[in-house]
């Protein structure tokens, strides 16, 4: 972490882990107690992990775009140093973020084109068994799945709510998560769910080159490998971006990539009310359900859970982990019977 004035001078830097957010929202607060400025933290596309706890803290959080800054490395960002001196000559062209919209802030019509621009590939690879939105419609089945960990507390909260109830859900892991809390990510391989990759550090995924997607998509590979012994088959794009080349390029590792129908809306903390409102309401057989074990506090999902569960086990449904999901969905498209 580097702190640059808007008038280029730096303070000393300081170095902190991915499982210390609560060390950097303090150290943030201190260091604007010591200044007596505003402090605005800067982030750019290739880190969506940070700016939701900072947000929910009360730090304001800027976003500098690649074309802002210099060429990234293979470990797809800039420095904190780069970041910092490039971004504070630059204050009025960055985009400040908000908890309505996070991290894509003004990107949202640029999400929605390309989604548009990807219709064909997904077709293509939903028929190789490659892409999912959500299952069949053939059974009262419903997926849960949870992004942005392993957090603790927050995850172990889940795995606890799951336990009682004997679900089976599927973990989409970030891989500075899942390096910095390998005793959660074996809870979740050792309770027998399902553990996907949701890339290294939660980028924008049509800000990066092949070789940028690659060091994602391998070093959380990595990360689950060490614990669980093998490597994950499914990939979740962070915020469902994607374009037609990161579909391919996916697919190219061999992996699906898997999105959602039910987005329930946790991540904006609505309440546990309007969590289990959402979840509810927007489940249909098939429906895979998106919510979030980390990337902030939590805890509303925490509780929400159990009345999830309770209110779609009073409605029929089953609860599947996702790689089941694409199992019955290739079935379906087969015109063959899935158990």
């Amino acid at each position: 972490m580097v702190c640059t004035h808007s008038d280029g001078r730096s303070l000393a830097p300081w170095r902190m882990g991915a499982g210390e957010t609560d060390v950097l929202v303090r150290r943030l607060g201190e260091l604007a107690a010591e200044t007596g400025c505003e402090v605005a933290a800067v982030l750019d596309s290739t880190n969506g992990l940070l700016d939701g706890p900072l947000l929910a803290a009360g730090v304001t959080v800027l976003r500098a775009d690649p074309w802002l800054l210099p060429q990234r490395p293979e470990n797809a960002s800039v420095s904190a140093e780069q970041l910092a001196r490039h971004a504070a000559p630059a204050l009025n062209r960055l985009v400040r973020l908000s908890t309505e919209v996070g991290t894509l802030a003004g990107r949202l019509d640029d999400l929605r084109r390309n989604i548009r621009d990807s219709a064909d590939v997904e077709r293509e690879l939903t028929l190789r068994g490659l892409y999912l939105v959500r299952g069949a419609p053939t059974a009262p089945r419903v997926a849960l799945t949870f992004d942005d960990g392993p957090q603790p507390p927050h995850t172990d909260g889940v795995l606890d709510v799951l336990r009682e109830f004997q679900v089976p859900a599927t973990f989409f892991c970030v891989g500075l998560h899942a390096d910095a809390h390998p005793a959660t990510l074996e809870r979740i391989a050792s309770e027998g769910h399902h553990i996907g990759n949701h890339t290294w550090s939660h980028p924008y995924l049509p800000d990066l080159t092949r070789d940028e997607l690659d060091f994602q998509i391998e070093a959380t590979n990595r990360a689950i490998r060490r614990v669980t012994g093998t490597d994950p088959r499914m990939l979740r794009p962070p915020y469902g971006s994607r374009t037609p080349d990161v579909l391919r390029w996916i697919a190219d590792h061999g992996m699906a990539t898997v999105l959602w129908d039910n987005d329930p809306c946790d991540w904006a903390m609505p309440g546990t009310a309007a969590i289990v409102d959402n979840a509810v309401r927007q489940t249909g057989w098939g429906s895979v359900v998106l919510m979030h074990d980390g990337g902030g506090d939590r805890s509303q999902t925490v509780r929400a859970l159990s009345d999830i569960i309770r209110q779609l086990t009073e409605d029929g449904y089953q609860f599947a982990t996702v790689d089941e999901t694409l199992e019955h969905h290739a079935a379906h498209l087969a015109g063959t019977p899935a158990c």
